[in-house]
């Protein structure tokens, strides 16, 4: 159900100083009547304003590029909108807010169970990661949080009514973040989430935590999917220290197929038992016995189905891309290098490995996208990362769209 209504768009041109500019109203769709002290905001940034007692709003000074316009206010539905600033862009805008009654018949409510903190501490990994940011994260209200896990499907499920509140003392970032959808399918390790981050900067205690701050921000943000995507519209991979391939998959032909493995698993457990026995050995490598075994074809279960198989040639991030309009017109696999070796914490906790090395990442792109200057991608839910970013990409190291990173030379 669309929640969202503009009843006039303007697009004006601003000569002096060539900032981008917002503004405009917020009224309630029954009455009429303005909406004072509404939340009016660029989702995944730190612009944003609070509407007068006339329910008006205005903010500048954002750079070009693509935002979701978002508004906000207790007792109504959440509008949003996408806008995009090319240049000097003034956007007035008139918008009508739907009371949240007319909606709430739509939303599918499910109790907490009695795991609440067991699901909350998987909420947390997921949601924060374990990164040594997630460790300096906070969540100021986590009450709001209703989890809800299916043992059926081995499924974690979270929604909130109120925006999920995250202090960050290791970037200085507070953020709102107004949950939509998240979804952990334990089984299959797949890991969905959507939502609207609201970024506001916290005051440093001196200065020394000011620039200890802007140095963490800069760390993050090297090496990340947002500088990938800014590096890519700008058709620059190489300049900044990324190495892209081509990757595609293949069926492995070491391991037979699922109905070949099961029936010979079930034909030598059956044996095993008749014995009167049962014996499983396991061995480091498949090819090291083979034979009708029960621990051979154990591990051959084991095995991928698939291999990766990376193309040797190297991208440039000039070969998808429209460099007018931003539009990659590329669907399949990315083979993503970046030139700093990985956290340690991953080395040793997810890749299981004492010696650490360049950050690698695999880039599963379902649809072409179109990528704009301060990095937005559309549509956002046309990619799945895999390996080291399906790690680091979490919201204790997410950073605003506005965020530029300090020039050093």
């Amino acid at each position: 159900m669309n929640q969202v209504l503009f009843l006039l768009i303007t697009l004006l041109s601003i000569a002096a100083f060539g900032q981008n500019k917002i503004e405009g109203k917020v009224v309630d769709e029954q009455t009429g009547e303005p909406i004072p002290s509404a939340n009016v905001f660029f989702a995944n940034t730190t612009f944003g304003a609070s509407t007068s007692i006339n329910g008006e709003f205005s903010f500048s000074g954002f750079p070009s590029g693509k935002y979701d316009l978002t508004l906000t206010f207790v007792g109504y539905a959440t509008a949003q909108q996408s806008v995009t600033f090319e240049g000097s862009t003034h956007l007035i805008i008139h918008q009508k807010l739907a009371p949240e009654a007319k909606v709430l018949k739509e939303i599918l409510v499910k109790p907490d169970t009695i795991g609440w903190n067991r699901n909350y501490r998987d909420f947390k990994y997921h949601f924060l990661g374990t990164s040594k940011y997630a460790q300096q994260c906070k969540i100021l209200n986590p009450k709001d949080l209703s989890l809800y896990f299916d043992p059926k499907d081995a499924t974690l499920v979270a929604y909130a009514k109120q925006p999920i509140i995250v202090e960050n003392k290791a970037t200085g970032y507070r953020i709102k973040y107004h949950l939509y959808h998240f979804e952990y399918a334990s089984r299959s390790g797949l890991f969905n989430i959507y939502g609207l981050p609201q970024f506001e900067e916290m005051a440093a205690k001196n200065e020394r935590e000011k620039k200890n701050w802007l140095k963490e921000r800069q760390r993050i943000y090297e090496g990340s999917l947002l500088h990938f995507m800014r590096s890519w519209r700008n058709q620059a991979w190489r300049e900044n220290d990324f190495k892209v391939s081509r990757l595609f998959r293949i069926p492995n032909k070491e391991r037979p197929s699922d109905e070949h493995l099961s029936a010979k698993i079930n034909e030598l457990r059956k044996k095993q038992m008749s014995d009167g026995q049962l014996q499983i050995n396991f061995y480091s490598n498949a090819k090291d016995f083979k034979g009708d075994s029960l621990s051979y074809y154990l591990r051959l279960r084991n095995l991928p189905k698939e291999i990766d198989s990376v193309v040797s040639e190297k991208l440039t991030g000039t070969e998808f891309m429209t460099s007018q309009t931003g539009e990659a017109n590329y669907q399949g696999l990315l083979a993503i290098q970046y030139d700093r070796l990985e956290d340690p914490i991953y080395a040793q906790t997810i890749a299981r490995r004492e010696q650490r090395i360049k950050q690698r990442s695999i880039l599963r792109v379902l649809t072409p996208l179109k990528i704009y200057s301060n990095g937005y991608y559309e549509d956002v839910r046309g990619i799945f990362l895999e390996n080291y970013w399906s790690w680091s990409e979490k919201i204790a190291t997410l950073l605003p769209l506005d965020y530029e990173p300090v020039n050093e030379d």
